[in-house]
């Protein structure tokens, strides 16, 4: 049996251990207009678990403003053009990557 974190990547679905990827990031949370613009959400719970080779790619490709602002749900972050190359290639490896 699979524990909560040894699921499957909501990105690139394999079965690693998972963290929790704030859709809207922390970092963000405190500022009045991504507030404002996402007042309806818990922004502290607004996220998708993924595998830590996917988590460290999105922060290495996307700054976190752009994240809260242009990249904010999982069919956005999958659209990245870098990104979904890189998803598409992990895919394929059976091991954490370093």
């Amino acid at each position: 049996m699979l524990t909560i974190t040894e699921m499957v990547c909501e990105l690139c679905e394999r079965q690693q251990k998972l963290t929790f990827h704030h859709l809207i990031p922390k970092k963000n949370h405190k500022i009045k207009y991504i507030q404002k613009r996402f007042s309806a959400i818990d922004l502290n719970k607004y996220g998708i678990m993924i595998c830590n080779d996917c988590h460290k790619m999105i922060h290495k490709l996307i700054p976190h403003k752009q994240l809260a602002l242009e990249f904010n749900n999982k069919e956005k972050l999958l659209s990245h053009k870098e990104l979904a190359k890189f998803i598409s290639w992990v895919k394929s490896q059976t091991k954490k990557v370093k």
